[in-house]
């Protein structure tokens, strides 16, 4: 496959590259985050359900991570701005359906239209990759890779002021605003980078790793509301699992493929994968579901309201995270990205240990999310990001570092599953008590030491010890 041209390096300006991509990547960070205090009002404005509300998130992330593999190689071929302004723009269009929703079908296709903008992170770290000096590129990736875990939480409290003020719909015209501020600024901003040629999109490769996607996070997202034993979850999960086996031997017969299947069994690529969904699984529905579950449980919890436990066990692992993401990006291209990955990731397994350890500590739980919120989010996750990039073969860059995106849906859902049964289980009800959040997270704990071994098989070389600072990433 041909390469990607890159723009020549004096014809960027960095500053204004962040900018513009910490726009894009902020657009999609706001459909993520922002509408979740409005849930209550768009419930009661559309005269839906809970459920309908929660089945709208899970299209949104599962578009969100089809498009992430699908579209992010779309891009080697068409180029990266186009592809991040078409976007964009459909992601207006998703976000424009929702403020103007009278029903919950509308709503709910709407959500699923903007899950398209997954892709956005992916062509933020490919653009970084493809304009920038190694150690350029370290130091933006963390500040972009930052967003990923939520501007501080603080756009959790705006969509709540805004919701209180103007009403549900008034969230969603504020994105829509940000959104096309954010494409403005993209298409001035953002020099092109395109292929030497033009190739075609692999259709067959693409059907089949959506088909596996849809199948195994339908079943991971539903199967608490459905039954685990249920036809419906076992279909969706045995139905995915083999379109997933499918899909190298798919690959295996196209001229052009999404991801060459011998790659993808090489050790740049599925130790990564591994160690992003087995990581995600563990820390990410320890700080993201188990916590919170038990902060505000009166059943042997903490007892605590929504907001006391949002300020004091979720926004820390955002707000760390947020702060600490720039250091990793400094000390990335003197250490080597795979050194800081095993590092933060050590350090993270031991926090994740003590956690069920002191579970009914209200004060050791606080100390131990904000060590999370350091390592976990700030170093951990930057540090996966950065290699899902620089291990990505230089003639399909937009491969791997979609895969490596898509992982991270994947192992969200997978460890919200694993550990709600596990709660479910060992609690004997729905609202669970500190033994079953205890059990919950040791299963955390031990997902998160599985991640770490895996990590360990990921190659030392090419992986960002800075060699020939000056040199621009060409091919």
């Amino acid at each position: 496959m041909p390469a990607l041209q890159a723009p020549a390096a004096q014809r960027v300006r960095p500053v204004l590259l962040v900018v513009a991509l910490l726009l894009a990547v902020g657009s999609y960070q706001l459909n993520n985050t922002m509408i979740a205090p409005a849930n209550p009002q768009i419930i009661a404005g559309l005269g839906t359900t809970t459920a309908a509300i929660g089945f709208a998130q899970t299209l949104f992330f599962l578009v969100s991570a089809i498009a992430s593999v699908v579209v992010t190689r779309l891009s080697d071929w068409v180029g990266r701005r186009r592809a991040l302004l078409a976007v964009l723009g459909v992601m207006i269009l998703g976000e424009a359906l929702c403020a103007v929703a009278t029903s919950d079908a509308v709503y709910i296709a709407g959500r699923a239209i903007s899950g398209s903008s997954g892709a956005v992170f992916a062509f933020a770290f490919l653009i970084l990759r493809e304009t920038m000096t190694l150690g350029g590129f370290s130091k933006a990736l963390a500040i972009i890779a930052a967003i990923k875990s939520g501007v501080g939480g603080f756009e959790s409290v705006a969509g709540g002021a805004i919701a209180d003020f103007l009403g549900f719909r008034g969230v969603f015209w504020f994105m829509i605003a940000f959104t096309c501020v954010a494409a403005v600024v993209a298409r001035f901003a953002i020099p092109e980078t395109r292929a030497a040629e033009r190739q075609r999109l692999d259709w067959p490769g693409s059907i089949t790793i959506s088909l596996g996607f849809t199948g195994v996070l339908t079943a991971l997202s539903q199967g608490g509301t459905w039954g685990w034993g249920d036809v419906r979850t076992l279909g969706f999960l045995i139905g995915g699992l083999v379109f997933l086996a499918l899909f190298p031997i798919v690959e295996r017969r196209q001229p052009q493929p999404l991801m060459d299947a011998s790659r993808l069994a090489s050790r740049r690529s599925w130790p990564l994968l591994a160690t992003n969904v087995l990581v995600l699984a563990g820390a990410f529905s320890a700080t993201g579901f188990v916590v919170p579950l038990l902060s505000q449980s009166a059943n042997g919890g903490f007892g605590m309201s929504a907001t006391m436990s949002a300020l004091l066990y979720v926004m820390p692992v955002s707000t760390v995270g947020f702060l600490v993401a720039p250091i990793a990006g400094w000390l990335a291209p003197r250490v080597g990205w795979r050194a800081l990955l095993v590092g933060g990731l050590g350090a993270t397994t031991v926090a994740m240990v003590v956690l069920p350890l002191f579970a009914g500590n209200p004060v050791v739980v606080f100390a131990i999310i904000v060590v999370l919120g350091g390592f976990y989010t700030g170093l951990v996750l930057t540090s996966l990001d950065g290699l899902g990039v620089l291990l990505s073969p230089p003639d399909a860059p937009g491969s791997l570092t979609g895969l490596n995106t898509a992982a991270f849906g994947i192992g969200a859902s997978l460890g919200t599953a694993v550990t709600s049964t596990v709660i479910s289980q060992i609690s004997g009800g729905k609202t669970g008590n500190i033994a079953g959040f205890t059990g919950a997270l040791w299963v955390c704990a031990g997902l998160v030491l599985a991640g770490l071994l895996v990590s360990l098989l990921i190659p030392r070389d090419g992986v960002g010890v800075v060699e020939g600072e000056n040199a621009v990433r060409t091919s």
